[in-house]
């Protein structure tokens, strides 16, 4: 070889070497990472460290709208997006057009510097790609997914198309399958399984969900899907298209025990043994029930990572994108969606989670908020793969009313637990007919706060970049209990002990959280592939533990485990067993009875106080408190370490003292984007000790520098012992109009008439009659190819809808009617035609506005839509009339009254605004003598999603956070201040649900469905928004 190719060649491999560098920063997290380049980027994270929502698609897609939408979204602060296809989305998925417009986006997200996600389906679960698997691979369904069981004594004579029969005799069951019409008319034991199929669904395209477990079937999702996609935006991969989302994959069951076509023959090569003659310990406990449960569940495990799992990771790592999402993790320990999450987390360079919902649960192993399992296990994958980042899609189906308390108190547990990116569910590109009740919240205009939520985004963002880089370090590990509830888990009828085991194992992990114990849990089959010892350390990929726990109630460990465990033992690790399991791949061992009868192995009967201090206290960061509800997450920097602490009550602050390593603390302020000295004293053993306070939903932020710190300055705190008398009294305005929704309607069509329909139910109707068996096919389908928007091809089928209400009062010729679809419909008001106003819209921008104030009365009013003939549009939705007026308490629903002449402190809701779902701006001028002071806004008793503060008509900043006080003293001017605090409300009074009685903090579309006459307003579920205290300006 010529010198000159030597040098190339050199080159060229320092080249690839570098490159692969790059991703692996990307991917990877590393302790060599120094606080100074957190100074200099701290206050403009890049955009990959911002939050990124789940962009949904649900109309028909414009390259106008897309400009709207991601413009949108980078002013409010957002990274990036995932483009996500849901209910409601017309335009073709997985068509030209499709791929065509991805790419603009992707165009539009790299000229604002943000980033651009796939998300890899038509809707969820992921693999079906909004039906075109199936069509184009229809073996991918159509060949059974489960065996379900009737037990007989005498074979029925006419037998299943598809079949297993066994025959039970003394205790030994015979595959008698071939001869079973020879057993007809003969009395005996009989086991007849029959093959059971995924049922077909709108859902799923009218086709059902696909068999994962089946060779080829990941491999054909990932042609189907990403074919366009590399056509058209390869060129973006690892740059502005950052990676693919998944959602919810799984392999339930469709009946029976789940089933694949060679899952017999794997199963025989790997156990050997046939497992057709044991399926009856799959459902009853006799014989060796517990080994064969074992190696089927650790059989479907290994298939659905082989076979769904590696396919993706191979293809993401050769395309060099990343694969994030998420599974059902909530359904633990029941196994139906999948043995294993923490075995899939592996495989994805991003692993990811979802916590929905706004209910905060800290005991249910099922929870969504308050999981600490679940948010543990996809932290603890990260560090022992060697992963930088960890995402949750968080906050979907959390209502309408999520206030800006309960976003920071959510998002701040999840990331004091581990997670590092941000997903939130869902910025919606429209609210129209039942796309509104997708699990709301929204983050987009829509939503009343968004013209604030900057102020999340900038917080989170720079939260998410302190807390991605570094290393967290945790000395201790927890085996997961996962092969033992294999060993109870049955698909029809598990033993009562999987639930006892679930429940104990996350009681026990909670109370390892919030004991502040540092821990990583581990999953037997990443320790099988990534597990080894080395002295007295036990090594799981890229994590060293000293401490490896056996929790409480474990019976089974896997023999990889054990054989590391003997390893790990013998060289002096720590082993601490509460409890003393005896099967190894579920059979009884007496080898591994052996090794936990050692002298060295620790033996502890229960998690107490006294254990956790003598045993697994951490001695480099030591957090004691009194008060409220702490978590804390800590990571190493070469030059100091990264201290998260987070107090989850709403209500209760949390007062403590911590010791860390250090020689001075910096506080971040991730609100503001500055940094602060934070007060602290040396101890004897050269760590920094220091108190803190969090208020309820607080948060501190600090860096424990090894080096001394003159350079940021001490917070200045206002004393709050002095009050400001206001020179006038407080004015009450409401920034907007006032409305009224009417969501009962009269029907007629095809010569019938119902009255009385809530509109949920007279869309079901039209479109029933118009032929969808399943109704609105907006609300709980996927359109495959234009499958729905080409039968829209009526010449009859139309309809009239009549909306009645009651004006009680003398209205002003100002109020004006809101209709969605305006297109469609002709529009009239007690009798006359009624005229959309050209431009304008309210809510959503393709709500049309009508002005009606001149044709209503005193008395009974009606609005009429009509549609000459029927349209796969025509969703009928409620109607909206607003204005300057009052909505009065009837005994059945409402009526409309005159306005009154002005507003009070108080509830909205009291003073017959109940509707109103926006700003009301309180006033009052304040004489300042003395401008070096600290001034501040300080609120009493007040409710809503967060309040604007504006001195002199400029915007000082919000308060949506306890102690709920603003410094406002840059703002404020010698002499005459005017002071407006504007409480925002939510649209949870204005859309619901109010019907049915409806849970607190969880809100989606079957709260909107079945909802049959109308109710009292005293039933409606609503919220008193308000100041109900005067604000004061203190100093």
């Amino acid at each position: 070889m010529s010198s000159v190719k030597k040098i190339y060649l050199f080159l060229t491999l320092i080249f690839v070497c570098l490159s692969g560098c790059t991703l692996n920063n990307k991917k990877n997290g590393t302790e060599k990472f120094y606080f100074n380049e957190i100074e200099q980027n701290f206050l403009h994270p890049e955009s990959e460290f911002r939050p990124s929502p789940l962009l949904v698609f649900n109309e028909v897609i414009t390259k106008p709208e897309l400009d709207r939408m991601i413009s949108e979204l980078h002013e409010a602060g957002f990274g990036g997006f995932f483009v996500h296809p849901r209910p409601g989305l017309v335009t073709e998925y997985l068509s030209e057009e499709w791929f065509d417009l991805f790419k603009y986006a992707t165009d539009k997200a790299s000229q604002l510097g943000m980033g651009a996600w796939i998300y890899d389906e038509n809707s969820y679960p992921s693999g079906f790609a909004g039906g075109h698997v199936p069509a184009q691979m229809p073996e991918s369904y159509n060949q059974g997914q489960g065996f379900k069981l009737t037990k007989y004594t005498l074979l029925p004579d006419s037998l299943p198309a598809d079949y297993l029969c066994l025959l039970n005799s003394n205790g030994k069951y015979i595959d008698i399958t071939p001869q079973t019409t020879d057993y007809l008319g003969k009395e005996s034991d009989y086991y007849l399984y029959a093959k059971t199929f995924y049922r077909n669904s709108p859902w799923y395209a009218g086709y059902s969900y696909v068999d994962l477990l089946l060779p080829g079937v990941t491999e054909k999702f990932i042609d189907v899907t990403m074919d366009g996609y590399n056509k058209v935006s390869k060129s973006e991969y690892n740059k502005t298209v950052r990676g693919i989302f998944t959602d919810e994959p799984n392999i339930v069951t469709s009946g029976g025990f789940r089933w694949t076509p060679d899952l017999f023959d794997v199963f025989k090569a790997k156990w050997g043994y046939d497992l057709k003659e044991f399926l009856p310990l799959l459902s009853e406990e006799t014989g060796e029930w517990k080994k064969v449960r074992y190696h089927y569940m650790e059989t479907l495990l290994q298939l659905f990572i082989d076979r769904w799992a590696k396919p993706w990771f191979e293809y993401t790592e050769e395309k060099n994108l990343i694969w994030t999402g998420h599974y059902w993790e909530h359904g633990w320990p029941n196994m139906n969606d999948g043995p294993d999450n923490m075995a899939m987390y592996a495989w994805h360079q991003m692993p990811g989670i979802d916590m929905l919902f706004n209910q905060f649960d800290e005991i249910s192993p099922q929870a969504q908020f308050g999981n600490v399992r679940s948010v543990k296990e996809v932290r603890s994958v990260a560090n022992q793969m060697g992963y930088k980042r960890t995402l949750s899609e968080t906050y979907g189906g959390s209502g309408w009313d999520v206030t800006f308390k309960d976003l920071k108190r959510l998002g701040d547990w999840e990331y004091a637990l581990g997670i590092n990116f941000m997903n939130q569910h869902l910025s919606r590109q429209t609210l129209t007919g039942a796309r509104k009740y997708d699990y709301p919240p929204v983050f987009t205009y829509h939503s009343p706060w968004w013209n604030n939520y900057k102020y999340m985004n900038d917080y989170f963002g720079r939260l998410s970049y302190v807390l991605s880089e570094g290393v967290q370090k945790n000395d201790i590990v927890v085996i997961e209990p996962n092969s033992t509830l294999w060993c109870y888990y049955s698909h029809t009828d598990s033993n009562p002990q999987l639930a006892e085991i679930g429940k104990n194992f996350q009681s026990f992990v909670t109370k390892l959280e919030k004991s502040q114990v540092e821990f990583d849990l581990a999953s037997e089959n990443i320790i099988k592939d990534n597990g080894k010892t080395q002295n007295d350390t036990f090594i799981i990929g890229k994590a060293r533990y000293t401490t490896v726990i056996i929790p409480p109630l474990t019976e089974n460990l896997s023999k990889p485990t054990v054989e590391l465990l003997n390893l790990f033992v013998a060289s002096g690790g720590n082993l601490i067993c509460f409890s003393k399991p005896n099967r190894v791949d579920g059979e009884e061992d007496d080898e591994l009875t052996d090794l936990l009868n050692q002298n060295t192995v620790q033996h502890v009967p229960d998690l107490t106080p006294e254990i956790i201090n003598s045993l697994l206290s951490e001695q480099e960061c030591k957090i004691t408190h009194t008060g409220g509800d702490l978590y804390h997450y800590r990571k190493s920097y070469s030059d100091g370490e990264v201290l998260f602490i987070v107090n989850s009550s709403m209500n209760e602050a949390s007062a403590g003292k911590a010791s860390l390593n250090g020689a001075s603390l910096i506080e971040l302020d991730a609100f503001e984007g500055n940094m602060y000295s934070f007060p602290s004293e040396k101890e004897e053993k050269g760590q920094l000790s220091f108190e803190f306070k969090l208020e309820p939903s607080g948060s501190l932020l600090l860096f424990s520098s090894k080096k001394t710190n003159h350079k940021y300055p001490f917070r200045k705190s206002i004393q709050q012992t002095s009050r400001v008398k206001a020179d006038t009294k407080t004015i009450v305005l409401r920034l907007k109009d006032n409305v009224f929704p009417v969501d009962f309607c009269d029907l007629a069509i095809n010569g019938r008439s119902e009255n009385n329909l809530h509109v949920s139910k007279a869309t079901d109707i039209v479109f029933k009659t118009n032929g969808f068996e399943n109704g609105n096919p907006w609300n709980s389908s996927v359109q495959y190819k234009k499958n729905t928007v080409e039968r829209d091809t009526f010449s009859g089928g139309g309809f009239k809808v009549t909306y009645r209400f009651k004006v009680t009062g003398n209205l002003n010729r100002g109020v004006k009617l809101v209709v969605e679809r305006p297109n469609l419909f002709s529009v009239s008001v007690n009798g006359r035609k009624a005229s959309e106003i050209p431009g304008e819209w309210w809510l959503d921008k393709s709500f049309g506005v009508y002005s009606v104030g001149e044709f209503l009365k005193t008395g009974d009013n009606s609005v009429e839509l009509s549609i000459p003939a029927m349209s796969i549009f025509a969703e009928i939705e409620p109607i909206y009339l607003l204005g300057d007026f009052t909505v009065v308490p009837e005994k059945v629903g409402w009526s409309i009254d005159a306005a009154k002449k002005e507003l009070t402190l108080g509830s909205w809701k009291e003073q017959d605004q109940p509707f109103y779902s926006w700003d009301v701006k309180y006033s009052k001028t304040y004489s300042i003598d003395d401008t070096t002071r600290k001034y501040a806004i300080k609120l009493g008793k007040w409710n809503g999603t967060v309040c604007e503060v504006y001195i002199n008509n400029k915007k000082a900043g919000i308060i949506g956070f306890d102690p709920y006080t603003l410094d406002v003293s840059p703002y404020l001017e010698k002499g005459e201040n005017q002071i407006d605090v504007c409480v925002i409300g939510s649209l949870r009074n204005l859309l619901g649900p109010h019907y049915n009685n409806p849970a607190q903090g969880l809100a989606g579309p079957f709260n909107w469905r079945n909802i049959n006459a109308p109710i009292s307003p005293a039933a409606y579920k609503m919220i008193d928004y308000g100041l109900f205290d005067d604000f004061e300006l203190i100093y």
